[in-house]
């Protein structure tokens, strides 16, 4: 083997054991053990065993994967955390450990089906490994109660990091009355509502998803300008009377057609001048990235609606046009995020 094939060879390796490195990562975050030995490192085998309520030989094989993959070190015959896992060990509620319980309860088995998705254009992964009837994975969540609230754990947990820098950098100054559609438990609408008192926010999501957004909402005594009602945005006109619409982590689930439908309802909705923001996951113009898109994309297509993935900016705005909403720029948010504007004409 030559000198430029063995990194290849490497590389390759890296993608097909994969799943032995996530398996790895899982088990010792659903143990306890990055939390057991943050609070007492140093430990030995034999302890770590006892307090895992493993056997020693599994428990060996447990931190050989883990020592190996840079999760916990290893002085002596004791073992500690590293800066890889410590954000691990406690926050369970908070990314990037509310992520961890459901990639492996919600995605790990059903990505299995992939290739199947895209064979048959449609999840197939949900189909085979979440039980339920309905045919999207937000229906689903519906009918396995435990599923949905390791969901809702991690979706909070990423809606609250966006949305404190969407909260500060996106300018509402402009608008009054904004339309959060799908806006979740009111996460967003929180975080616009401290920054602009005369704002007002309307919510529309789902008759349980609304009656939740209207307990926290009346907790955070925002009840006077902040308020959700049921609302199924495939079926049900979007109420008047507002001049902003976003869409917030929503329009990336659906196909284009829907995409497209659900823009001539925000455009519907809104007067001349009227603004629609859009909060998606980036991919870049040309479709070469970033990663985050393709992981997604994947996500979307072979689970949660079979439809739907990341699409460009360019597409976007090329939506907009068609049903009267003239582009008005992106806000990079993070990493891999983007907020894209348009005006109705």
């Amino acid at each position: 083997m030559t000198q430029t094939e063995v990194p290849i060879a490497v590389e390759l390796r890296g993608l097909y054991k994969a799943h032995y490195r996530f398996q790895f990562l899982s088990a010792a975050f659903q143990l306890g053990l990055f939390a057991l030995v943050e609070k007492e490192p140093g430990l030995a085998v034999g302890e770590i065993a006892t307090r895992l309520g493993l056997k020693e030989q599994p428990t060996r094989i447990l931190l050989l994967g883990c020592t190996v993959f840079g999760l916990l070190g290893k002085k002596g015959d004791g073992y500690h955390i590293t800066p890889l896992s410590k954000p691990l060990t406690a926050n369970f509620d908070e990314a990037p450990a509310s992520n961890i319980p459901w990639e492996q309860d919600g995605i790990y088995r059903a990505m299995a089906w992939f290739c199947e998705s895209l064979k048959e254009d449609t999840n197939i992964g949900l189909r085979r490994e979440i039980p339920g009837t309905a045919p999207t994975l937000y229906g689903r969540l519906a009918e396995n109660p435990e599923l949905e609230a390791t969901f809702h754990t991690m979706m909070s947990s990423v809606s609250r990091l966006v949305g404190a820098e969407l909260g500060e950098k996106l300018d509402l100054s402009e608008c009054t009355h904004l339309l959060d559609i799908g806006g979740g438990t009111a996460i967003n609408a929180a975080n616009f509502a401290a920054r602009r008192p005369e704002l007002r926010i309307t919510i529309g999501d789902l008759p349980s998803i609304a009656a939740a957004a209207n307990e926290k909402i009346e907790k955070l005594g925002l009840a006077d300008r902040v308020r959700a009602v049921s609302l199924d945005a495939f079926h049900d006109e979007f109420p008047t009377g507002c001049d902003g619409v976003l869409f917030a982590h929503f329009l990336e689930i659906w196909s284009p057609e829907r995409v497209q439908e659900l823009l001539a309802k925000a455009a519907r909705a809104l007067p001349p001048g009227g603004a629609v923001y859009v909060v998606t996951p980036r991919q870049d113009d040309d479709g070469t990235g970033p990663e985050r898109a393709a992981l997604l994309s994947a996500y979307f297509h072979t689970i949660a609606s079979g439809e739907g993935m990341v699409y460009t900016g360019a597409e976007y705005e090329e939506w907009f046009r068609a049903v009267g909403i003239e582009p008005a720029g992106r806000l990079p948010l993070g990493a891999d995020t983007v907020v894209i504007t348009g005006r109705k004409a």
